[in-house]
């Protein structure tokens, strides 16, 4: 049974919307370090990944994981115990099963000398694929907590697949054209957008050969309600001693 508690000493003060979205959460400019959304893990994903982790890092909890034990139980030693003299069983019997069978096969005849049929064909020549080219037009807009729409200017949308990547920006209408270009024949194409203050807008966009322009409808950027109970900053996981341990501080302290 392993388990840890979280804590955060110093929650940080940063604005989490005000930070650039990553793969594994947001990075925060103030201390040049990526903070990792927990919000959504349960209590045994938590152990199984910062069990792993390094002792420091920036991460982003809902209050209610924090400041107690998370615990999760390891697999019953009976269960595994089973599983391993399953396997022992079944490779006993195939190991005897195969021999008796060698024994009763009939010996082989004296090989004839045979002249092999054979035939030469070319390899066919794969020409290299044409560039292919698609063009995907739409617009993006901001909606306030108001609920009032604006034209986003001025900001950045990528595009990317595989290890290639696109981006172009918004015109003074929130309206863009980003052009993609590739040797490859897409099948999809994952879109997004993100700027200051705004939540990211991202979209996923299929492709087919006989695609060559695509008109997405409007893209908009939802400005974040402020969230409570959620408490961010660098963390420190404490490990709860085995019983091995546990064992000797009694025997010795």
């Amino acid at each position: 049974m392993r388990s840890l508690t979280i804590q955060i000493p110093q929650p940080c003060h940063e604005r989490w919307d005000d930070m650039q979205p990553t793969e594994r959460g947001r990075f925060c400019a103030s201390c040049q370090k990526t903070v990792v959304d927990y919000t959504a893990l349960s209590d045994q994903e938590l152990v199984r990944l910062l069990s792993k982790a390094p002792e420091t890092s920036c991460g982003r909890f809902r209050n209610e994981q924090l400041n107690r034990q998370l615990v999760v139980a390891n697999p019953g030693i009976a269960s595994v115990w089973r599983h391993w003299v399953g396997l022992l069983t079944m490779g006993l019997f195939g190991w005897q099963t195969a021999r008796a069978q060698l024994n009763q096969a009939p010996k082989p005849s004296q090989p004839t000398s045979v002249r092999p049929d054979f035939a030469v064909s070319a390899i066919p020549v794969q020409a290299i694929d044409a560039e292919k080219k698609w063009v995907i037009t739409g617009r993006i807009m901001l909606l306030d907590t108001s609920g009032r729409l604006s034209p986003a200017s001025g900001v950045t949308l990528s595009a990317s697949q595989f290890v290639e990547h696109w981006q172009t920006q918004t015109d003074s209408t929130g309206a863009f054209e980003l052009v993609v270009t590739s040797q490859k024949q897409l099948t999809e194409l994952t879109v997004w957008t993100y700027t200051q203050g705004y939540l990211p807008g991202r979209a996923t966009i299929p492709i087919t050969t006989s695609t060559s322009l695509i008109t997405l409808n409007d893209i908009i950027l939802r400005e974040p309600r402020p969230l409570k109970n959620i408490t961010g900053g660098g963390l420190v996981t404490i490990k709860s001693p085995s019983r091995w341990q546990r064992l000797k501080r009694a025997l010795f302290h």
